[in-house]
């Protein structure tokens, strides 16, 4: 097959759950099948080159897109009310990227086109495109849905729910227009069919690489946590801002020495604030999370907010880390509670929860060993390429 796949970025570092997966899958096509990658980037960049060296074609949109500070990203936020598109997909659409797409299309045949994240399948609304793939990481919608949900303050929650309302009505016109869908788990997958009449939606599930997330040959150090996500994505600033200032309190009330590291890149400073608080540390960006995953004696995923599947759980698991998430955290991974991890969703339950596992390291052990071995049986990146590859050949076959 002739792939073009459209994206915000080329996806490296392999700093970002959306990075790992896009990157991994897309790489293993890119063996077997002929694979353009735009995106928003240079030449220069190391993310052009490692698309390069892993037999990707990158074809770079020389554009900056609107940074999400400073005055005019709020200006930007408050001229949106007037828009019909949500922001995510509003911000995302320029002109640059359009033409550039267009003079592609125009110059060379390709037999299928994948949308890396919904909110670029704007462009098929205006453009002869072949058939289109939607990659849905995540439903936007249900990440709008949640947002609104958990805000207090009363006028954030009033352009939440505005935003939340015009993401619901684009994603069911672009999964209506999309000759496929595939979603990172079979309740996603069964999300997209509730809203929308495509007739082919598959679930590829999330992955990782079991060589390279092994587990510790070292012992964890006592009455530690970490968490590890990109802190600049609202769910993890959310999930680590509940953990410190609900959770955490709780767990040094019955273990005083109990320490907590948060990993992520572009910590933001109301996050980079909580940093002053009683065992807390507050890394940020690492080139390398595997010692802290393997130093730590509970990974905790506190999350309340989000969609998808937790990539971060699954290489946990293949450390044998012993995982504490909430319910969202875990959704959508074919997990067991109390046999591959385990499931807490109030402050008081959480807390209790990992105090458990602090108190005795041989169900800790147990339960992490339970784990790899099944991400081991159902989440490897080589057989989750073979179902994406399936999938798009039969997309393009009846051509």
């Amino acid at each position: 097959m002739n792939i073009l796949v459209l994206d915000e970025e080329f996806p490296f570092p392999l700093n970002s759950g959306k990075r790992i997966r896009s990157f991994n899958l897309l790489s293993r096509l890119a063996k077997r099948h002929e694979l353009s990658y735009l995106a928003y980037g240079t030449e220069a960049s190391e993310s052009y080159q490692a698309l390069l060296a892993a037999d990707m074609h990158p074809i770079p949109v020389h554009h900056q897109l609107q940074p999400k500070s400073g005055p005019l990203f709020y200006a930007k936020l408050l001229l949106n009310l007037l828009s019909p598109l949500p922001y995510t997909v509003a911000s995302h659409f320029t002109r640059p990227f359009a033409d550039q797409l267009l003079a592609l299309l125009n110059r060379k045949k390709f037999d299928i086109v994948i949308c890396e994240w919904s909110p670029y399948a704007i462009y098929m609304r205006d453009l002869p495109m072949p058939p289109t793939v939607i990659v849905a990481h995540n439903l936007e919608h249900l990440i709008w849905q949640r947002y609104h949900q958990t805000e207090t303050s009363f006028l954030k929650k009033l352009y939440i729910g505005g935003q939340y309302r015009k993401m619901l009505k684009f994603e069911k016109a672009a999964f209506d227009h999309a000759a496929g869908v595939t979603t990172v788990s079979q309740k996603e997958a069964d999300g997209v069919r509730a809203l929308s009449g495509t007739p082919r939606v598959v679930p590829v599930d999330n992955g990782v690489d079991l060589a390279y997330f092994a587990p510790a040959q070292t012992q964890p150090k006592a009455d530690s946590m970490v968490f590890v996500g990109s802190l600049d994505w609202r769910p993890n600033q959310d999930a680590v801002e509940y953990f410190i200032e609900e959770i955490m309190p709780k767990i040094r009330q019955r273990r005083p020495n109990a320490m907590f590291s948060a990993i992520g890149r572009n910590m933001p400073p109301h996050i980079a604030k909580l940093g002053d608080r009683p065992g807390v540390n507050l890394v940020g960006e690492v080139a390398d999370v595997r010692p802290y995953a393997h130093a730590a004696s509970v990974f905790v995923v506190p999350l309340r907010i989000g969609g998808g599947t937790r990539l971060k759980i699954l290489e946990a698991l293949a450390m044998e880390s012993a995982v504490v998430s909430t319910t969202i955290g875990a959704e959508g991974l074919e997990l067991e509670n109390n046999r591959h991890l385990l499931i807490a969703d109030s402050p008081a339950q959480f807390a209790d929860t990992v105090v458990s596992l602090l108190e005795d390291p041989t169900r800790a052990k147990a339960l992490g060993k339970a784990g790899r071995t099944r991400v081991e049986e159902r989440y490897g990146w080589d057989k989750l390429a073979v179902d994406l590859e399936h999938f798009l050949n039969q997309m393009v076959e009846p051509r």
